[in-house]
Parts: C-alpha cells; sequence; structure tokens
C-alpha cells in the first residue's frame, strides 16, 4: 500500500450553465481519514465526489492528490481510486468468480485474499459459478462494495453505500468498514443516513455551500 496520501481542495465551486452547485468548499484529508459528505438528492454531493476523483472538472479552485510524496495528475487519479455508486454497473456476463479475477488484474487487492476468501465474505458460495444477471440488487451492491474496500488505492468513494440492501446487508456492511483498517482516504456521500457513516470522523455538509 501507500505510505502517504494527502487529498487537498482548495475553493473548490461548480456550476451548470450559470447555476452554481456550490463554492468555496475547503478539504484536507490525509491517509486514513474517513469523511462524510452529506445532503439531500440533487445537492451536489455526488458532483463533489467526482470531483475528488478527478472524474468532474471543478468550475473554480483546485484539487491536489499526493500519493508517497508525488503529485499525481488529474487524468491519472484513476489508478488510485475506488469508487462505487447505485448508477456504476457491473458486467454481468461475468459469473462471480470471474468478476473477482477480473477486478484482481485491475488492481491488486489488500492482504491478497483468494477468490475463495472473498466470496466466503461476501456469503455467496453458492452463487461462486452464477451469473452475475442473475443477481439480486443487493447482491449486486455487496459485491460492489467488498470490491472498492478490499482494492489496493489511495482512496475509496462510497456513493450511497447502503442502496439497495437490506437489514442484513447494512449489518454486513458496517462489519467490512470495521474491518477495514487500511491507511486509504474513505469518502462517504449520504442521504444523512447515520448507518451509512457514523464511523466517519468529518463531515461535510455540501448545502452549507449554496452560493
Amino acid at each position: 500500500m501507500m505510505k502517504s496520501i494527502n487529498l487537498n481542495l482548495q475553493n473548490i465551486g461548480k456550476r451548470f450553465n450559470r447555476e452554481w452547485v456550490f463554492k468555496g468548499v475547503n478539504i484536507q484529508l490525509n491517509g486514513g481519514d474517513r469523511i462524510a459528505v452529506l445532503g439531500s438528492n440533487g445537492s451536489g454531493k455526488s458532483t463533489i465526489a467526482k470531483i475528488m476523483s478527478g472524474f468532474v472538472i471543478p468550475s473554480e479552485g483546485s484539487v491536489q492528490l499526493t500519493v508517497d510524496n508525488k503529485l499525481i495528475h488529474t487524468d491519472q487519479y484513476y489508478q488510485y481510486l475506488s469508487y462505487t455508486a447505485p448508477y456504476l454497473e457491473l458486467p454481468e456476463e461475468f459469473t462471480l468468480s470471474e468478476m473477482v479475477n477480473f477486478q484482481r488484474k485491475l488492481r491488486p487487492f489488500i492482504n491478497a485474499p483468494s477468490t475463495s476468501e472473498i466470496i466466503q465474505k461476501l456469503g455467496m458460495e453458492k452463487q461462486m459459478h452464477k451469473s452475475i444477471v442473475l443477481f439480486s440488487s443487493g447482491m449486486k451492491q455487496r459485491l460492489k462494495l467488498l470490491l472498492a474496500l478490499i482494492s489496493e488505492a489511495a482512496i475509496t468513494i462510497l456513493d450511497e453505500p447502503t442502496v439497495n440492501l437490506d437489514q442484513q446487508g447494512i449489518a454486513w456492511y458496517r462489519q467490512l468498514i470495521t474491518e477495514c483498517n487500511s491507511d486509504k482516504i474513505i469518502i462517504v456521500c449520504s442521504n444523512h443516513q447515520s448507518d451509512e457513516f457514523d464511523f466517519c470522523s468529518q463531515q461535510l455538509l455540501i448545502e452549507e455551500y449554496k452560493s
């Protein structure tokens, strides 16, 4: 894993056409930090997460990601990032084991667990050779969350992580977070659902940055 991580947002603002979504956002995050980005639907929390990840360019301000004292160019952020959101789809033609092995080729897993260990962590041993297209929405969400959290990445962004999870799934997610002792930065975007983010030591209330 990375020795040191720093993500610095200075005076970030984003507008669409003439309307500002938010202005004046300043955040400094270091390895091991957990932050919740909170707001109602349409408030801009997913947009600020995409700016943090380099997927969206801010209208004003600057973003700097430093890994092991090396300044990373924005178009290379994806190499240091794992990201999951309800609108991101899995390749459904893969079986579960094929998906895990495919992800492993893209980015190493923390502590290098075997495919069978990962599937056991999901509680899906009987679905190992089942195509993802046949999975329930909750099963897909579990898989996305686990792959994001166990991947070696400087930053992991979880956008509305408990979407499609029942109470048992939410308990599983919270246990997974407890076991994640990585030095990565974890960013959780939430509609104020405390069981998604109450482990975070910092909060960003995006609606406070409306112009």
